[in-house]
């Protein structure tokens, strides 16, 4: 079942308004958002994550959600409709859902991919899972990396605590992942993506405590 575009035409504009006005989301380096297949990777810190995500992004975005979200047919008929496709975390190597992100990535569209294959309880970032590098070096689509703040924190948020943050980061060639892949396969081409993440991350730190430092 294709993505619908009603969700673009009704229930991402919901999305985006409830983001920017009740979570007063922030989105960085959006400007030169590549067009074409391509593959988005970030951090995973909240269920919260994918609506956000694909609130923050230009264009229509898939992602992949747990299978418990498939279980009834209603379920599984909006969860498509909404881009999404099952991962059935329990499997060690859900290979249909690698192949319908493939498949995806093939025809021209935009996926989100989680490197961590989890979200992290404490912000720290887990260790790569090979998926994504899998699916990088089948489809040979560029990568654009992403780190998201403040999901995990929603009450925060609502109490002007902290705010939602997605930042983009610089786009991964294809060219560059496969060098990973030739040095390491799809885990080392993960572990790229995943450093990238972080590395994002750290210029993002660096850059507050810089700013602190001049008031």
């Amino acid at each position: 079942m294709k993505r619908s575009r009603l969700v673009d035409i009704i229930l991402r504009p919901i999305i985006i308004t409830i983001a920017t006005v009740v979570f007063r989301m922030k989105v960085s380096n959006r400007k030169n958002f590549p067009k074409g297949n391509l593959i988005l990777a970030g951090n995973h810190i909240s269920n919260w994550d994918p609506p956000f995500i694909a609130a923050a992004t230009p264009r229509a975005v898939h992602f992949m959600a747990k299978s418990s979200l498939f279980k009834t047919k209603f379920l599984s008929w909006f969860m498509q409709k909404l881009g999404a496709f099952p991962i059935y975390r329990r499997s060690t190597v859900n290979s249909g859902a690698l192949n319908r992100a493939i498949e995806l990535v093939n025809e021209g569209a935009a996926v989100v991919i989680f490197p961590e294959g989890t979200r992290s309880h404490d912000g720290k970032m887990l260790p790569a899972k090979p998926g994504v590098g899998y699916i990088a070096h089948a489809t040979g689509a560029p990568v654009q990396p992403f780190l998201l703040e403040g999901m995990d924190d929603p009450v925060g948020t609502l109490l002007f605590k902290s705010r939602f943050r997605v930042t983009f980061g610089t786009i991964i060639t294809a060219d560059e992942l496969e060098t990973q892949h030739e040095e390491g396969g799809a885990r080392k081409s993960s572990e790229f993506i995943l450093a990238r993440v972080k590395e994002l991350k750290d210029s993002i730190e660096i850059s507050r405590k810089t700013k602190k430092k001049g008031k």
